[in-house]
């Protein structure tokens, strides 16, 4: 990746998730709080969806974060879809999306209620983001990268706007809530990618030694059992909640049906699961996004 000269920091995609919308409003009243780390790059800071923000819900119509696929901004007629108009505003402003794009990165703040810690989730292997996620794993505790391997074309995430992304999911935290914890953690890490960037464009970072990171790369999500009318028929077992990141064996079990009777996971092979029980999930008919676990340097 060459220089990063235009940049974006937004929160606010959904607008329930209240770390990104109270750091963005922060930054925004003091904007130079972000802007003195990364001095050389213009920077913009962006409350995404403000219309889910004003009344605290994940969206009004439609989730804005599977709004920016190509065909959904270059092919669907303006609509009275709140989020649909929004994603196509947004594409004007810091688009269009593709080689033309105005921005070059976008760190985009999401909040999650599965016990994640700070994920930092890559929608591909881009130099900066591969080397600057590695020092942030390395320097902070509880850190995690998962590589989520996009076509940027047809991604639907507002990141894919920008040539390269890094989505930063924090959690646990229930939606419309705050953690003060995380929230403090959340603004160093973004400040320390503001430095790390800076240190890019100087040909600095590039220099260091590269860093051991564990890769959690996307593989499989696994929606919850149903019966025969589509209902869900049985819960996250309780030895698998909260434990994200931890190896899923075959033959462990799974799920616990309603009458207690445990599901057990038929694989021939481990996985690592993510996002378990994620609340916002269960409408996408995820329980869970399995991954694969590697040792990479990065």
């Amino acid at each position: 990746m060459d220089k990063i000269k235009t940049m974006i920091i937004s929160g606010g995609t959904h607008g329930n998730e209240l770390t990104g919308v109270q750091l963005i409003k922060k930054w925004t009243t003091n904007p130079e709080l972000c802007k003195k780390r990364a001095s050389d790059i213009n920077l913009d800071i962006v409350l995404v969806n403000p219309s889910a923000v004003a009344v605290v819900r994940r969206y009004v119509d439609h989730d804005l974060n599977r709004s920016f696929a190509d065909y959904m901004l270059n092919g669907a007629p303006r609509s009275l879809c709140v989020e649909w108009n929004r994603a196509q505003e947004l594409n004007q402003m810091y688009g269009p999306k593709g080689d033309s794009t105005k921005t070059d990165l976008i760190i985009d703040i999401h909040n999650t209620e599965s016990n994640m810690g700070v994920c930092l989730i890559l929608s591909e292997k881009n130099a900066f983001t591969m080397r600057a996620s590695a020092e942030i794993a390395n320097e902070f505790s509880d850190v995690h990268i998962y590589l989520q391997p996009e076509k940027r074309t047809t991604s639907p995430y507002f990141g894919t706007i920008a040539r390269a992304d890094i989505c930063v999911e924090v959690g646990p935290q229930s939606h419309g809530t705050l953690r003060a914890s995380l929230f403090e953690k959340t603004e160093q890490v973004v400040y320390r990618y503001l430095e790390l960037a800076s240190e890019w464009n100087a040909g600095l970072l590039q220099q260091k030694a590269k860093k051991k990171v564990t890769v959690f790369t996307q593989h499989k999500d696994i929606d919850y059992p149903r019966d025969r009318n589509g209902n869900i028929s049985a819960m996250i077992h309780p030895n698998l909640q909260n434990a994200d990141y931890a190896e899923l064996k075959p033959q462990d079990p799974l799920f616990r049906t309603f009458d207690g009777k445990d599901i057990l996971f038929e694989n021939d092979y481990s996985v690592w699961p993510l996002f378990i029980n994620e609340a916002a999930y269960y409408e996408k008919k995820i329980a869970m996004s399995t991954t694969l676990k590697s040792v990479e340097e990065w």
